[in-house]
């Protein structure tokens, strides 16, 4: 007799600590945060987002929406239509777009219908540059502004924006885009990339 009670007291203690794990998780931690943060341009406390508790697409297009003079590019897979058009409208505004990308993942996303170039060709605001080399470009970074970095795991997709488990942060931390800008720059003038537009 002890036994089962024990038993279904062991039961009864697993069942609560998953519960106390599961409302930590969706209302600690990983809650959804505004978008006040990337909106503003930016803050001292460096906001981190998690998807998919966070559509990180929300992030990417408001934060692209604030841009007002460049947006740097380091992405290694970008299929996002939305964030697509959004670059667009900002590249309408005047802003200058420069997009750097990994050769093998942006041969195949053409190759499978999946890419962006259509949405972004024949806009002049919009630069975009392909790694000569098979060594992958796998950053998955933006500068705005030249002081505002957007960095982290999440690719521009539909699947790592709102499904898988990913996370991006966001930074106005000087010596953090500093540091980006000259990567950027380097990769960009690079002399064997291929130019797309």
């Amino acid at each position: 007799m002890w036994i089962w009670r024990t038993l279904r007291m062991g039961l009864f203690a697993l069942v609560l600590f998953n519960l106390l794990l599961y409302v930590v998780h969706h209302y600690g931690s990983h809650q959804r945060v505004g978008y006040a943060a990337a909106q503003a341009g930016g803050t001292d406390d460096s906001p981190i987002y998690f998807s998919p508790d966070t559509n990180l697409e929300e992030i990417d297009v408001a934060m692209i929406g604030r841009a007002q003079r460049t947006i740097d590019v380091a992405m290694y897979a970008f299929t996002d239509r939305r964030i697509a058009a959004a670059l667009r409208r900002a590249a309408g505004q005047g802003v200058k777009v420069r997009i750097y990308r990994d050769r093998d993942q942006y041969e195949e996303e053409e190759r499978r219908g999946r890419g962006v170039r259509s949405l972004l060709a024949g806009e002049p605001n919009i630069s975009i540059r392909v790694k000569a080399s098979n060594e992958l470009m796998h950053e998955k970074a933006v500068l705005y502004d030249g002081y505002l970095l957007r960095d982290g795991s999440g690719n521009w997709s539909i699947s790592a924006a709102r499904y898988q488990d990913n996370e991006i942060s966001v930074s106005d931390n000087a010596a953090m885009a500093h540091a980006f800008a000259s990567d950027f720059e380097r990769m960009w003038s690079r002399t064997d990339n291929t130019v797309i537009q």
